[in-house]
């Protein structure tokens, strides 16, 4: 995919484009295959749930990606929880362009993209976002 595509993959999320000063509507094309936005440390994973549960965290699991607007340390947080529980947040030099797909309604989807466990706290567990249709 070249990186045209990958942008209008990308604007096609937030339903519409404005072009020219005309509005297009944009759609992506069915059944694509999502698109990976990055993979990256969940931030502030010393602070929450991830080292009691841990042991269960496995690639591959899905998480719960929660907007947090009202956060008072950073406007564009992202809270990511696995199995019920919070573990941290996107970094804060991802989450802009996250949050934003968020808020304008972009299906944005995370799971564990792997555990390092040589880490002791922040690098320990990655994850996987992804712009979906």
């Amino acid at each position: 995919m070249n990186r045209l595509e990958f942008l209008k993959q990308i604007l096609a999320a937030f339903g519409g484009l404005w072009l020219a000063g005309k509005s297009v509507e944009a759609k992506p094309p069915e059944n694509q295959e999502p698109v990976s936005l990055g993979i990256m440390p969940v931030a502030g994973y010393r602070y929450y749930d991830g080292k009691k549960i841990e042991n269960k965290i496995r690639p591959g699991d899905k998480t719960l990606l929660k907007r947090e607007p009202e956060n008072k340390f950073d406007r564009d947080a992202i809270a990511i929880y696995t199995l019920g529980h919070k573990i941290g947040y996107i970094p804060r030099r991802h989450n802009p362009l996250i949050a934003l797909m968020m808020d304008q309604k972009a299906n944005v989807n995370a799971s564990i993209a792997y555990v390092n466990e040589e880490e002791e706290e922040e690098g320990r567990v990655w994850v996987e976002v992804r712009l979906a249709n």
